[in-house]
């Protein structure tokens, strides 16, 4: 008999990372175990997630007892569940340990979220006290990269910490590997949140300055409120309209995934902070030349004109360089790309970050 996991949180059209990472596993390993989704859909206050409001008070409450029921009625071995920072960080906690009290025999919490050590260094001492003790009372927090062991045990985490590198989903793998050779056209591809924190200001400062052969196709929503207004009124303003192309969307299809990171010509993904974006790991799957920030674990798999070409989060001089550079010079891009496919099949397949996650639970269950 398959030992059981619930996992969370996901949602009904997988949207945003977690989700994804969540539908990942449960994918990748459900020969080996009984998973059931924890869902945590909404319909409001999608852009506010991380504030503390009534609408999220709401589904606070609404999810609580959902969690509730599912652990009562299915009896999970194991419940593994996202800590995330800001007031989500208090509540991916009480839904850990709320599995704890009513008898699951290991709780798992996930550590996602590129600013979380922003978050823990600035809390108040009274608050950091409370938060570490609650870390400490889970069976295993399970980290993106070596950098997020580190720095939890930095601040005095003392429970089991275990790396598990990021996954994407597997359909997104078996399409890139029926196309045998991407047709790539001139177009710069980003893909995330449309705002400061993934760096696209800086994107369309610099395209103030930048030959206009250059054409970005950006995909993704807006990451807080008025941020595709400012977009669109700097592309009138400035006069970018032909060298820019906005895509808004919540969540690509498989289809339009695919034809994106194989027919573009170079990610550029200049992020001021992240976990493990599974933006960069999709484009390396696709052989794609990536332009990106070191942030979070991107430096752990991926080196300076190896396998991708770093900037500095905020440097406009430096991410405009990376452009151009990858515009005078296809045979590198061609390589840069082979060289990040390199990087994936070697230390980020499915086999490999799979078999990472079953050892955790296998340690957790003996």
């Amino acid at each position: 008999m398959k030992q059981k996991i619930l996992i969370g949180p996901v949602n009904k059209k997988d949207i945003g990372s977690i989700p994804t990472l969540n539908r990942a596993f449960m994918s990748g390993l459900s020969e080996a175990y009984s998973y059931t989704p924890f869902n945590v859909s909404r319909k409001y206050g999608k852009s506010k997630v991380s504030a503390l409001n009534v609408i999220n008070l709401f589904y606070l409450v609404k999810h609580y007892f959902i969690l509730i029921i599912q652990l009562i009625s299915h009896r999970p071995d194991i419940f593994q569940y996202a800590i995330t920072s800001n007031w989500n960080f208090e509540k991916s906690l009480l839904f850990l340990h709320t599995a704890k009290f009513l008898g699951v025999r290991r709780v798992a919490g996930h550590l996602h979220g590129g600013s979380f050590d922003f978050f823990m260094n600035n809390l108040k001492a009274k608050r950091k006290k409370r938060a570490l003790k609650l870390l400490n009372s889970i069976d295993v927090v399970i980290v993106a990269s070596e950098y997020w062991k580190t720095y939890l045990k930095e601040i005095n985490v003392t429970t089991l910490i275990e790396v598990v590198n990021n996954p994407i989903d597997t359909q997104y793998v078996s399409e890139i590997s029926k196309i045998k050779k991407n047709q790539r056209n001139n177009t710069f591809l980003f893909v995330g949140s449309l705002g400061k924190r993934k760096g696209f200001y800086d994107i369309l400062e610099v395209l103030k300055s930048i030959d206009k052969s250059f054409v970005l196709k950006a995909v993704g929503s807006e990451d807080r409120k008025n941020d595709l207004n400012k977009i669109y009124s700097i592309i009138k303003e400035e006069k970018l309209s032909s060298q820019t192309q906005i895509i808004v969307s919540e969540k690509m299809n498989l289809e339009d995934k695919v034809n994106y990171f194989t027919k573009s010509a170079v990610f550029l993904f200049p992020s001021h902070n992240e976990n493990f974006p599974l933006v960069i790991i999709e484009a390396a799957c696709a052989g794609l030349p990536i332009i990106s920030t070191r942030v979070g674990a991107v430096p752990e798999f991926f080196e300076h004109m190896k396998n991708i070409f770093f900037v500095e989060p905020g440097n406009l001089l430096e991410i405009k360089e990376a452009i151009e550079f990858m515009i005078s010079n296809p045979d590198e891009r061609t390589r840069l790309g082979i060289e990040a496919r390199k990087t994936y099949d070697e230390l980020l397949s499915e086999e490999i970050i799979m078999n990472q996650l079953n050892k955790v639970y296998k340690k957790l269950l003996s």
